[in-house]
This record gives structure tokens, C-alpha cells and sequence, in this order.
């Protein structure tokens, strides 16, 4: 039977303080295992966590105890949490436990005979001193009992470890509302604790296990008894509960699929609102509903937005993209009175979107520009001051970041570095803050903005999630980055730095988005000195006596750094390789970006681990910060002679690859060091006795270290110190 293990806990087998234990097994079947907590209704937003921490924790506290057991399951619904296990062994392992005594020369005179310590250890262990063994160990002879430890039985343990389980659940916000002062994240009502058919005796939160479960609330809420779990699931089903929730997705698009078939339409994808559907429901039907076409005649993305975030439902769209007068709706009653359900929503989303539709109208009656002003009434942040002085750095550094990188109409971007916070203003960002930038985007349009200037009002936010879209026009790409850049570079000017889990400002992720656009592929911002915008950041926030330099500047480039660190992680670019290429300074993150992708490929190369090994062994040699001069006259010997014309050429050669960015050609010629430099450590002594030979062979190998430095740290690279070295040319 498979057996599933965990990091956590001692495992049967570990070593404790003079005491081993070696699993014994025996044969018996195994039972299988029904958890079933009955709860009040639990929010959507957590259940997919709260299954899986069931699962873990399950996993993590049974297999330390040495009882076989098959991968637990987990499922759940708004009223429960379900567990499953369909293999579970009857008791622990029988384990042979071993206990370590005194040393043998201490439990035994010379002439064989027990001293006390033996006489002692035998009593404390309850053997006879007859059954002692000796066994040779590191530190020589000790005394030893062995002994054959029955494991318990698996229901005993159920009786501790399940309430264990429950307690270890974490969630955002619990509840106490039992007289045991236990709590849970909603009123435990019910629990089904079967172990092989028969219940595990416990009470957790004032509640008796029992073999009673209960449906669907509305539609068959009344109680059945469990005999298993197949028995269980026919049960279950038949009061109208579906208690896996990837069969409620699958049913929900099914559903939502043959409705939106019948309106000649289609459902925009969205997976995360679809599974908020189906952890809200115990049985999930689709139910159609529409709106006055009159709230068509607003931009779809202000029907949109109250739909989802407000209400869950999924609106509908004709095949040319444009909005339907129609949404679907998840409900939890799968009855006749579907109709009436239809109608409920359909009121409820009709106050909504009236709300909506007022704030748009509202917002159009003064441009996107007369709104900017009113930036001068929101704060950015308090120390940093309003939107109104956050927009003036933005327009200063947006048009620095264009000169820079050369990118055309400096002054579009500078007018939507004017316009890109103006929609903060606005009643529907107001109402709806996921619109930020969109209605920046809409507004511009209608006011008759240029394309670009409105494409960029929206992308500058861009990404707004890890691993999410990046803008994709300069303008949109210089505005993001100039946005970023003053948000990292003010909140670390006034000590708002993130430490461990805390982040408030989310800087990793403006961070992580910051580097991801600057060295995107085509990115025209590639070749922005980082440097010189993190300076006139600085200087901006300066001239508005926010706060003084002092070491910001080091600061921000030490936290973008660890940003291009993530950004190689998320590559699977080994950390050693990370901190070799991090070592450089950084000023334009595509070239540390590209350097590590080109270490990356060359690592696999065969040369490349005796390489390491030849230049490690060149820099431990040189004294600490030794500089010199290759004195060419003093080179008497042919291996110095020889590693002087490698290192001469490779130097001369490597200037043109450096201009053109073709580093892989960099390191292939720095390989080219490898049979000169073993061959010059073979045929000469570097620490000679006479001063100048030494201080020049020392300097070669300071050449070869200048050479390699320029690519990034290699001693900071792990791998090599056992390769086998390659064949000498």
C-alpha cells in the first residue's frame, strides 16, 4: 500500500536522544476514513484554501505515526468541509525500538561482570542484564536493549489527531460562539467521523461525532444516516448536493454555455469568478436574466464591472464583442421557482447599474483635463503629499525617461503623464476602483484625445498582477516605468520599506513589473540607464521637499536588484548563476538579464565546471586587492609567454562582442583561457622568491580576473570544484 509522507513531525525511524526505531510491518487490512464538518455558510473566498490546508494537514500528521495510508481527498461545499481517506492501516507499524546505555567498558569490569551502570540500565529498561546487546558505534562499545513496540490502534489515535487537524486550520477570520471557547471560521453544527463504518468516539466545539449528515438546505434539508462513503455519496447527491466542486465548474460552464448558446451569445472567461460561483453553491443552476437596453447606451466596461464585482454575474457578449442586454446568474436552488430568482436579480442588478450609469453621466460633464485639478484634494501618500504633485514629478520623469531612450513624441507623453491619474476622480473609479485606467482610457477617447495618449492612460497601471499583460505601446511603457520608479523611489525616501511579509505599497510587485517591461524583448526602453532615472526621481521629490538623498539612490538599486533576482528565479536560473551576473552594478536590467541567460546556456558546456575550478584557483592566489602591470619584458618563461598572448588576444577580441551584446561569444573566448592558465600553474611557481617575477605573474592573473569580472563574480559560482578536467590542446 502506497504510504504518504510529510516534512513535519519525527517520522517512525528517526533517532532521538539514545533511542531508535525501525518500522515493523505487519499485515492487516486497511479501513477507509469519512470526515464530513457541517458548518454554517462559509465564504467563498476561502474555501479553496481551507481544502487545501485539509489535505496537508491530514497528510502531515498522519504520516509521522507510521500507519499506512493511501493520499487523502478533500471536498467541500458553502455547509462543508469533507475528508476522505480510502485507504487508512488499522494501527501503527510494530516497530523494533532501540535504547543506547552506558559504554561497554563501563557496564563491565575487566572480567565480564555487570557493574551497576549495566545493572541500572537493564532495571530502568525492564530486561534482564542477559539481554543487553553491545554494539560498535563511532565512539566505540555501548550497551543496548532492543525491543518490539506494538503500535496503537488507528481509531485511538483518530480520537487525538482528528481535533488536531480541525484546530490547525487557519483562516482569516474564525469565529467563537461554543462554550469550549474553540474557534472555527463558522458554527460547527455537524460531524461525521467514520472509520471503517464504525464512528470515531470525539467531541471538538461542543459537537458529538455521529454518523448524521444532512442536505441541501433548502431543497432536501433534512438528515440521513452514513454507512460509507459510497453509501454517503449516493446520499448525499440525492439531497441535492454536489460535494465536489470541480463537477460544480464543469456544471456551471456547461450550464452557462447552453444559455448563452440560446441568446446567440458567449461568456467572456473568467475563471476565478466561476469558481466563486461554484464555492457559493451546493447545486449550481444557471439561471438567465436581462437588463433595460437603455444602460447599453454607457461604455460596457461600467455594466461590466457592477455585474461582477458587486453581484458575481456574468454578463454576455454578441460575437462582434459587443454587450447583450443579458447576464447569468449562479443560483443554489435548482427548483420551479427559478423565475422568481430570475426577476429578484434582475431588480437587484437593475439598482446597481442605475448607480453606475448616474456616476458615468456625472463624470461627463467636465473633460478628463478639468479633472486633474481635483488631484490637488486626494493624498498620494501623506509624507509624499497629493496625486496633483505626484502627476507634476510624473510629467517631468516620463519626459526624462523619452529623451533617454529616444522615444518619439515627448510631448504625448508628458500629456498623458498629465492625464493618467485625472479618472481617480471620477465617480465610477470611485465606485469602482478596478477601473482605474480604463475609464482614464474611455474618458480620453471621448473627449477627443489622441489614440496613443488614451492607450497609455490605461497601460501605465500595467501589470497589475504578477505575471499579468505589460504595456505594449512606448508611450504606455515609458509612463508605467516613470509611475513605478516615483512610487519606489518615494516610499523608500521616506522609510517605507518593504520588510518580510509586509508590503503596503506593493513595491515587490511595482518592482517586478518595472524590470519585466524594461527588459522585454523590443522593449525601446532597453537601453534606459536606471541610474540616471532613479537620480532625476530623486531630484524631482528633492525639488519638492519631500525628502533629502541621502542613500535612496542605493538603496532603490539594491531593492531592484533582488527584483531582477525574482525575475531570474522565475526563469529557473540557477542562484549561484543569479549572484555571479548580480554582482555587476546595475544600470540597464536587460544586460544582467541577458548575461545570466548566456551564463545559463554556457554552464552546460563541458568545459565550463574546470573552467570554474582554473579561474578559482587564479583569484585565491591573488593577495586581497592586489593590482599591477604586466611587466612584458619579465615574462621569460614559454607558459607565461603563452597565457600573456591568450589573455592579450581575448582582450583585444572581446570588445567588439561587448558593443554588440553577443556575450555567449564572450564567454567562449574567455574559455579560451583554460589550457594557458592550467598550463602557467603547471610550469611556474607564482609566489616566486624574487619580487618583480612575482608581482608579475600575480599581475597576469589579475588580467584574468579583470577579464572575468567584467561578465559578473564567477567565485561566487558553486559548480566545478569536482568536474574532471578536459583534455589539454
Amino acid at each position: 500500500m502506497p504510504r504518504s509522507t510529510s516534512k513535519k513531525g519525527t517520522g517512525a525511524g528517526a533517532t532521538k536522544k539514545g533511542r531508535t526505531t525501525t518500522a515493523k510491518p505487519k499485515e492487516k487490512s486497511s479501513q477507509e476514513l469519512l470526515v464530513e464538518i457541517g458548518v454554517e455558510e462559509i465564504p467563498s473566498n476561502i474555501m479553496a484554501a481551507a481544502l487545501q490546508q485539509l489535505r496537508e494537514e491530514t497528510a502531515a500528521r498522519l504520516a509521522p505515526l507510521g500507519i499506512p495510508f493511501d493520499p487523502p481527498q478533500v471536498y467541500g461545499t458553502p455547509r462543508r468541509l469533507i475528508l476522505y481517506l480510502s485507504q487508512l492501516a488499522p494501527q501503527q507499524e510494530t516497530r523494533i525500538e532501540t535504547v543506547s546505555g552506558p559504554a561497554k567498558k563501563v557496564g563491565f569490569d575487566p572480567q565480564g561482570n555487570p557493574t551497576s551502570a549495566a545493572l541500572g540500565f537493564a532495571k530502568s529498561q525492564g530486561v534482564a542484564v542477559s539481554d543487553l546487546k553491545v554494539r560498535q558505534t563511532e565512539k566505540g562499545e555501548y550497551l543496548f536493549v532492543e525491543r518490539e513496540v506494538r503500535g496503537e490502534a488507528t481509531v485511538v489515535l483518530l480520537k487525538k489527531i482528528l481535533p488536531e487537524i480541525f484546530s490547525s486550520l487557519d483562516f482569516p477570520r474564525s469565529m467563537r460562539w461554543n462554550g469550549e471557547g474553540v474557534a472555527f471560521v463558522r458554527p460547527i453544527r455537524w460531524i461525521v467521523a467514520l472509520y471503517g463504518g464504525e464512528v470515531v468516539p470525539f467531541s471538538y466545539a461542543g459537537v458529538k461525532t455521529d454518523r448524521i449528515s444532512y442536505g441541501h438546505r433548502i431543497l432536501s434539508p433534512g438528515p440521513f444516516r452514513v454507512a460509507d462513503f459510497s453509501d454517503y455519496r449516493k446520499k448525499i447527491r440525492k439531497a441535492s448536493v454536489l460535494i465536489d466542486p470541480k463537477e460544480r465548474y464543469d456544471l456551471i460552464v456547461q450550464e452557462m454555455a447552453d444559455l448563452a448558446a440560446e441568446k446567440k451569445g458567449r461568456i467572456e472567461e473568467d475563471e476565478t469568478l466561476v469558481w466563486q460561483a461554484a464555492f457559493m453553491v451546493e447545486y449550481p443552476k444557471a439561471v438567465c436574466g436581462s437588463f433595460d437596453l437603455s444602460f447599453l447606451e454607457v461604455p460596457k466596461e461600467v455594466i461590466i464591472a457592477p455585474m461582477k464585482e458587486h453581484q458575481g454575474y456574468f454578463p454576455l457578449e454578441a460575437s462582434d464583442g459587443k454587450l447583450l442586454p443579458n447576464f447569468i446568474t449562479i443560483v443554489n436552488n435548482p427548483s420551479p421557482k427559478s423565475e422568481t430568482i430570475r426577476k429578484g436579480n434582475e431588480r437587484v442588478l437593475r439598482a446597481r447599474l442605475v448607480d453606475a450609469k448616474f456616476y458615468f453621466e456625472k463624470d461627463r460633464k467636465s473633460s478628463l483635463r478639468n479633472k486633474v485639478e481635483g488631484l490637488t484634494g486626494v493624498t498620494f501618500q501623506e509624507k509624499l503629499g497629493t496625486l496633483y504633485e505626484k502627476t507634476q514629478r510624473l510629467i517631468h520623469l516620463s519626459g526624462f525617461i523619452a529623451k533617454q531612450v529616444d522615444v518619439p513624441g515627448e510631448d504625448a507623453v508628458q500629456e498623458a503623464a498629465m492625464l493618467c491619474k485625472a479618472d481617480l476622480v471620477a465617480g465610477v473609479v470611485r465606485e469602482f476602483p478596478s477601473l482605474q485606467g480604463t475609464m482614464g482610457k474611455i474618458y480620453a477617447e471621448m473627449d477627443g484625445e489622441s489614440r496613443s495618449i488614451a492607450v497609455a492612460i490605461e497601460e501605465h497601471y500595467l501589470p497589475r498582477y504578477s505575471g499579468g499583460a505589460l504595456p505594449r505601446t512606448p508611450i504606455g511603457q515609458v509612463l508605467a516605468v516613470a509611475d513605478k520608479l516615483d512610487t519606489i523611489v518615494g516610499c523608500f525616501g521616506v522609510g517605507l520599506i518593504p520588510s518580510g511579509s509586509e508590503d503596503p505599497y506593493a513595491l515587490r510587485r511595482q518592482g517586478l513589473g518595472l524590470i519585466q517591461i524594461l527588459v522585454a524583448d523590443g522593449s525601446p526602453l532597453r537601453p534606459l540607464s536606471l541610474q540616471a532615472a532613479i537620480s532625476e526621481s530623486i531630484r524631482l521629490y528633492e525639488g519638492q521637499r519631500k525628502f533629502s538623498a541621502g542613500r535612496v539612490a542605493e538603496e532603490v538599486n539594491t531593492f531592484l536588484k533582488q527584483r531582477v533576482a525574482s525575475y531570474l528565479q522565475s526563469e529557473g536560473v540557477r542562484y549561484d548563476l543569479i549572484d555571479a551576473v548580480l554582482a555587476r552594478k546595475l544600470d540597464r536590467p536587460h544586460v544582467m538579464v541577458d548575461f545570466a541567460r548566456a551564463l545559463v546556456r554556457f554552464s552546460t558546456q563541458p568545459l565550463f565546471g574546470p573552467l570554474m575550478i582554473s579561474f578559482k584557483r587564479a583569484i585565491r592566489i591573488l593577495p586581497k586587492g592586489f593590482s599591477g602591470e604586466v611587466n612584458v619584458p619579465l615574462l621569460k618563461e614559454n607558459v607565461e609567454k603563452e597565457l600573456h598572448e591568450a589573455i592579450h588576444t581575448v582582450n583585444k577580441g572581446i570588445g567588439d562582442y561587448w558593443t554588440k551584446g553577443r556575450y555567449e561569444q564572450i564567454l567562449e573566448m574567455l574559455a579560451t583561457l583554460y589550457v594557458p592558465l592550467n598550463r602557467f600553474f603547471e610550469g611556474v611557481m607564482v609566489m616566486d622568491p624574487n619580487e618583480e617575477i612575482r608581482e608579475n605573474r600575480l599581475s597576469l592573473l589579475s588580467w584574468v580576473r579583470t577579464l572575468f569580472n567584467e561578465f559578473g563574480d564567477f567565485s561566487k559560482i558553486v559548480e566545478g570544484e569536482s568536474s574532471p578536467k578536459p583534455e589539454q590542446k
